[in-house]
């Protein structure tokens, strides 16, 4: 009994640790002279975000990566995964919405698709897009790249009064439970 319980637990431990290796190369290619922020940012990511550390690093790879496929920067794509994820535990905190949930709708908007943005209360899509950029004076999006700048633009705008929520909450005795 106890020591094949032992076993299952070295077992995920030992899955555990290869999943961050793996998480942990994938910043340092992803995001390149950016991957001191991304370790830094994914050692607090427990308190601050409700993710492991492997799994915010998992996030941040894919976000980075599809932002860069979009034409943006390394700098550019690691300053924004860290700024829309952490955005998007903050809403998570506040609607009661899983924060993997939060985190699929966000990296979902970094490839375009932004459907599942209404389920952190941001009603997305072309033409509200396209009203946005009015706006703030961006002119007409056309390209993909600009949709995307647009749409994390905006869910930053929109959903301002959640900054910090998900900490402050987890300092409380009831977020805490």
């Amino acid at each position: 009994g106890q020591n094949a319980r032992t076993l299952v637990d070295n077992g995920d431990q030992q899955a555990v640790f290869t999943a961050l290796e793996q998480q942990l190369g994938g910043v340092e290619v992803v995001f390149s002279e950016h991957a001191e922020s991304m370790r830094k940012a994914a050692a607090t990511a427990y308190k601050d975000m409700g993710l492991s550390e492997s799994d915010y690093l998992a996030k941040a790879n894919k976000m980075g990566a599809l932002l860069k496929g979009s034409g943006f920067d390394t700098g550019y794509a690691s300053a924004m995964s860290q700024q829309v994820m952490q955005r998007a535990s903050d809403v998570a905190s506040i609607m009661g919405v899983d924060v993997k949930d939060a985190m699929e709708a966000v990296t979902g908007a970094a490839k375009g698709n932004f459907t599942m943005m209404d389920n952190l209360g941001v009603a997305m899509n072309d033409t509200t897009l396209q009203a946005y950029a009015q706006e703030k004076g961006l002119g007409k999006l056309e390209t993909t790249q600009q949709k995307v700048s647009a749409a994390m633009q905006m869910f930053l705008d929109k959903t301002e009064y959640a900054t910090g929520n998900y900490a402050r909450e987890n300092d409380t005795f009831s977020g805490s439970l």
